[in-house]
């Protein structure tokens, strides 16, 4: 749990660096293990600006291989807490929460478990089959080698050729 005391916030900008472990954000099984984050804190007299830069190092599986690869994640959040807010809204830049007087425990773990699993690639492709930025050809061998050759694919290459030729 990421929770921190309002009254305790110095006044103007701060910062403080957390490094976590993924059960403290209920992350366990994302396939990431520490969490850095770097967070900056602007008070004012009725606002709290929280900048939250995110960075892990996750283990993902490779959707193409079934492969497990190392990978860096990073990503930037923005939460806002402004005393007597008429709503509370959230954007992809950030969030905008309401800031009770007597309320003096602010938690942002739900907004850091957020953005840190939004920031896992919904496809996962091992650095192998990407090249100068490009995700290469994929193409399947499933275990035979080039020159095995089954002779009850022939009746299908045969016809695949007359169509090509037509």
């Amino acid at each position: 749990m990421v929770s921190f005391r309002f009254n305790e916030i110095p006044r103007g900008v701060s910062e403080e660096l957390l490094e976590l472990q993924a059960d403290s954000l209920g992350i366990e099984h994302s396939g990431i293990k520490r969490v850095d984050i770097q967070l900056r804190f602007n008070r004012q007299d009725e606002s709290l600006r929280i900048q939250c830069r995110l960075t892990a190092e996750a283990t993902l599986i490779c959707d193409r291989s079934l492969d497990e690869y190392a990978t860096r994640l990073e990503s930037n959040y923005e939460v806002v807490f402004q005393l007597n807010a008429e709503d509370e809204r959230e954007e992809l830049s950030g969030t905008f929460r309401r800031l009770e007087p007597s309320q003096n425990v602010i938690d942002i773990t739900r907004e850091l478990r957020d953005t840190l699993l939004l920031s896992i690639p919904i496809k996962k492709l091992h650095p192998r089959y990407i090249k100068d930025g490009k995700i290469t050809e994929f193409e399947a061998s499933f275990g035979k080698k080039e020159d095995d050759h089954d002779p009850r694919w022939d009746a299908l290459v045969e016809l695949k050729q007359k169509i090509q030729k037509n």
